[in-house]
């Protein structure tokens, strides 16, 4: 799920919060960081423990705040919840928060979750840190950060109410902080939050379901591409198992000599970078050219994808017909272009040593199992992979290898209640995108799916929301408005403002009493 770029942390001393000018992306026409000023909040490191560590007591939290539309009364705060990654991306890319302040009058702040940017505990290259200095790496501490934030900020604004808002882990953490922390906010947008994703009984492999799906007709793609791409995976393991067809694999799939294919288990990693590209690009299905999935590994704003880019590897992977033979996997070679040489550029390209490897996110999925879709069961039948059953053996194998530590796979269930905690909570939408494979995890997706308008009610007196947007990739409803954008999009958008205005005028009504 993890989308990140490590940056070398800026200390700023203070016992409140500093201002700083941003600095704009250059080439990015709508608003961004320019349009904001950056402060630094000193927030507590541990929120949970009473006595004093050996980690630092504080640290430099970074979060921009835009006031250009705010009344200067009582327009509400729309408050974003950061991802797994620096705020910026976040505050270039949340358009439905940009598109809509002037006309709610609203405050716009994106905070940015600890340990990634410049929210660092610890500084230096946070995939280098000791077990020891993870350990306040946690979506419970994250969200202790960001009602504490919420508490700063809202007494010099008038105490007017605020509004969650956040896509993916970002919109997890929205309707967690929504159910966790219910006066910090008055309501949440959790735009593609798969928050069921977790325990025994939620089958993984949901997940490649949707993903193949995409490779369908019925989402818009070439007749076949599902079946070619199931065609590929016996043909790369039959070459992987000699010596010869090693080397073929390499020349195919255009590898670069710095990490030969010698081994099966090069030929696994291989695969699982193949795999990758289908992944990314479903989430990235978007009916615009976008530089969202590919901007922290570019950092060129100006690189984009094509719009439906799942779509267009698949008509790559087609050809002009159903391909056979060798042309199944010179097809496939074509297709993986679409993402990993968007530059251009790139002559070839190196294979992951690990396959599972995201970062310091690895470290929040080894111990919540905070959803991490290469460890989610393949089948080949279901899906257009291979066979790999989900194997928590293998996983806490892994976890206990590289940091000595077991996943609770229970936990989140047990801390937020599944959909029965859903059932108890108030004021959040969630939406789900068909084109978006975590929308396997998310809240109300068949019921919304199955209702006239694609949207369903739970929660106290139905005002938690769930809407299906069909043609919709993950968290479509956060971008910016474009001309492209499919109706159901414009529906899901609709509804999350209606729900914000109700949500602001009754957290004013009931002020007042």
């Amino acid at each position: 799920m993890a989308l990140h770029k490590m940056a070398a942390l800026l200390m700023v001393s203070t016992m409140l919060a500093v201002e700083i000018n941003a600095a704009p992306i250059v080439g990015n026409s709508t608003p961004s960081t320019a349009n904001c000023k950056k402060f630094y909040y000193t927030q507590t490191s541990d929120h949970f423990s009473w006595t004093n560590g050996t980690e630092p007591q504080t640290f430099q939290e970074r979060y921009f705040i835009c006031d250009e539309f705010w009344d200067g009364k009582d327009g509400p705060i729309w408050f974003y919840c950061g991802n797994e990654a620096n705020v910026e991306l976040y505050v270039n890319n949340t358009g439905l928060m940009w598109d809509n302040a002037k006309d709610a009058k609203a405050l716009l702040v994106f905070a940015e979750h600890r340990y990634y940017g410049e929210s660092l505990i610890y500084p230096g290259d946070q995939t280098k840190l000791t077990t020891a200095q993870y350990r306040l790496l946690t979506m419970e501490q994250a969200l202790a950060d960001y009602a504490q934030i919420l508490s700063f900020i809202r007494p010099q604004y008038n105490n007017v109410p605020a509004v969650g808002f956040g896509g993916s882990y970002g919109g997890m953490l929205a309707a967690w902080l929504r159910m966790k922390y219910p006066s910090a906010i008055v309501g949440a947008i959790a735009a593609s939050a798969p928050i069921l994703a977790f325990g025994k009984e939620w089958d993984t492999n949901r997940y490649w379901q949707v993903v193949t799906r995409d490779a369908t007709p019925a989402a818009g793609a070439k007749e076949g591409c599902d079946s070619a791409v199931r065609s590929a995976w016996p043909m790369i393991f039959s070459k992987g198992a000699t010596a010869a067809g090693m080397s073929e694999l390499q020349e195919t799939f255009h590898i670069c000599p710095s990490t030969p294919i010698k081994t099966t288990n090069d030929v696994h990693n291989l695969a699982f970078m193949l795999l990758n590209v289908w992944d990314t690009l479903a989430m990235g299905n978007f009916p615009f050219a976008s530089n969202y999935m590919v901007f922290q590994q570019t950092g060129d704003p100006g690189i984009t994808l094509p719009p439906y880019p799942f779509r267009v590897a698949c008509d790559l992977m087609m050809g002009g017909s159903p391909p056979s033979g060798d042309k199944v996997l010179s097809n496939f070679a074509d297709a993986i272009g679409v993402l990993y040489n968007v530059t251009k550029n790139e002559n070839c390209y190196e294979i992951p040593s690990d396959p599972n490897y995201d970062g310091i996110w690895d470290w929040q999925y080894c111990t919540e199992l905070l959803p991490q879709e290469t460890y989610f069961s393949l089948n080949g039948t279901t899906d257009m992979f291979w066979a790999r059953p989900f194997s928590l053996n293998a996983i806490n194998q892994h976890c206990q290898q590289k940091y000595g530590i077991t996943p609770k796979q229970e936990w989140i269930p047990l801390e937020f209640g599944g959909m029965a905690g859903v059932n108890q909570s108030s004021n959040i939408v969630f939406s789900s995108g068909t084109y978006d494979p975590w929308s396997s995890g998310g809240v109300g997706v068949d019921a919304a799916a199955a209702s006239n308008d694609h949207v369903a009610s739970f929660g106290v007196d139905g005002t938690v929301k769930a809407v299906v947007i069909d043609g919709g990739a993950h968290h479509l409803d956060l971008m910016f408005a474009t001309k492209s954008d499919p109706p159901a999009v414009l529906s899901a958008r609709k509804l999350e403002l209606q729900q914000i205005d109700m949500w602001v005028k009754q957290a004013r009504e009931a002020s007042k009493n």
